[in-house]
């Protein structure tokens, strides 16, 4: 992959605008709702990822030996299959963070 700044920068992209969303729905008291979205259509997202992959959909799985020769294909599913997780990640911080806050406002009663 000698492209691969691309899914690097795709991949930082994605990160970026998720925690924008986020943070503009914790403004808006919508944490809760928005994250459980994020997390549900990045799972979505892997879990299609993976089956692309796995079932050799236009030589997605090429995405790991394609060298200098990759394709969109491999390009978006390499994007699809690192994002995902990091983002899940995020989303479950943020599903934390609304935990959080609810048992201090029932201690706070």
């Amino acid at each position: 992959m000698n492209d691969s700044w691309r899914v690097l920068v795709a991949v930082i992209a994605l990160f970026a605008l998720t925690c924008g969303v986020l943070a503009a729905a914790w403004t808006r008291g919508r944490l809760g709702v928005v994250s459980i979205s994020l997390f549900v259509a990045s799972v979505v997202v892997w879990a299609l990822d993976f089956g692309a992959v796995s079932s050799g959909y236009h030589d997605a799985d090429g995405l790991f030996d394609c060298g200098d020769d990759c394709s969109s294909v491999q390009y978006v599913s390499a994007v699809g299959f690192l994002a995902p997780p990091l983002l899940i990640s995020l989303t479950a911080l943020a599903m934390l963070v609304v935990l959080g806050r609810r048992r201090r406002t029932r201690r706070g009663r």
